[in-house]
């Protein structure tokens, strides 16, 4: 009875508000687990090293609480969070769509805008699990996909997460409970030396193993492998392994390097390595990248439009960076290889054509043709 009217409360308190979303998760009781741990019980780690997580849930009482794999479904719902003290950077894995977005519509400002929004998901991974004594783990995870440790040190961290609910699928609400782990303890060093040969040692595996096309056949799992030790590092070597080995093509599976460049914790020197390549002959160079370019020399130079500008006060600037980085596109197109030219090309052309709220296009009709002469057929 007494769960009953809990559930009730509960219920009236979600449809009172706006949105379900928006309601903070109910803190667990204490019959339901959720445990965080190190791979071998591992306490020691290099800064920029591999940090092996691992988690379960478990409740003391089987089928009382279920696993969810879409928090979002859930009312207050979100999926695992690491903190630590001393605090660590958050590592955001979500590629900068919100920057692209601000970056678009500060070109278009004069225009009123541009709209747009981002899709993503799995139309297949709404799954859910019973609880019970025996722990549901999900194997070893990289504590790099949630924090950066920036400095050496001792630290304290915790993870949590709301993708657990009482409530079963033919419930209207499905309030998600908060459940907080046990404390695990790290030692962070530094030592300049071990990151410069892990980049250079996993630099010479990748180059030997990862460099084809048949990867995502063959050697799946351990050229990933050795990709995230090199992203992990965020030094300036691993930065410059990055940008040596994106190619701007798909090869049937992702390196995590064009993610990793992005979120560097060098913007300075990505946008500088990346300046140079998209010029080489083996780049091939997409929409997504000159955008990052531009946006990026933009944040730079003026970070407050990303963040509480107006849009339009920025519109001229953001004109000048993108017009600079399709024209050092356009002067390399003469040199391209046959297998990246005609999606260059095409990128060049598309921005080249923009008028972005402007009288003239982003680059005028005679010097497009110049650059497009003698390329073939084009785009």
């Amino acid at each position: 009875m007494q769960k009953f009217f809990l559930t009730i409360g509960l219920i009236l308190f979600f449809l009172s508000s706006s949105s379900a979303q928006d309601i903070a998760p109910v803190p667990a009781p204490a019959d339901v687990a959720l445990k965080l741990g190190t791979e071998a019980d591992q306490h020691r780690f290099h800064l920029g090293e591999l940090i092996p997580l691992t988690f379960s849930y478990s409740a003391t009482i089987p089928g009382r609480y279920i696993w969810v794999s879409q928090s979002s479904t859930l009312a207050g719902g979100r999926s695992v969070e690491i903190t630590c003290k001393p605090a660590a950077e958050r590592v955001n894995g979500i590629p900068k769509s919100g920057a692209d977005l601000t970056f678009a519509r500060i070109l278009n400002a004069p225009c009123g805008g541009v709209g747009g929004g981002v899709f993503g998901g799995c139309a297949d991974c709404d799954t859910e699990y019973p609880l019970t004594k025996k722990a549901l783990a999900f194997g070893v995870v990289p504590m790099n996909e949630y924090i950066r440790f920036c400095t050496p040190g001792t630290y304290t961290c915790q993870a949590s997460s709301a993708q657990v609910t009482s409530t079963s699928r033919d419930e209207y609400i499905r309030p998600a409970l908060l459940l907080k782990s046990n404390l695990i303890v790290l030692t962070i060093v530094g030592d300049p030396g071990w990151a410069l040969s892990t980049a250079l040692a996993n630099a010479r595996v990748y180059d030997t193993l990862c460099r084809g096309d048949d990867v995502a056949e063959r050697r799946f799992l351990e050229c990933t492998d050795v990709a995230r030790r090199i992203t992990y590092l965020d030094t300036v070597e691993s930065l410059t392994v990055e940008v040596k080995f994106f190619d701007g093509r798909s090869h049937g599976w992702d390196s995590g390097f064009w993610d990793a460049i992005q979120h560097s914790s060098k913007p300075e020197e990505a946008v500088r390595l990346m300046s140079a390549r998209i010029q080489e002959p083996d780049f091939e160079v997409s929409p997504s990248v000159m955008e990052w370019m531009a946006s990026s020399a933009l944040r730079m130079e003026v970070p407050e439009a990303f963040e509480s500008g107006t849009p339009a006060t920025y519109h001229a600037q953001a004109i000048e960076k993108l017009r600079v980085y399709v024209r050092l596109l356009g002067g390399s197109l003469n040199q391209k290889n046959s297998t990246v030219l005609d999606e260059s090309a095409k990128t060049y052309s598309n921005f080249a054509d923009q008028k972005y709220c402007e009288p003239e296009s982003l680059i005028p009709a005679e010097e497009q043709n110049n650059v497009l002469t003698g390329l073939g057929a084009r785009p």
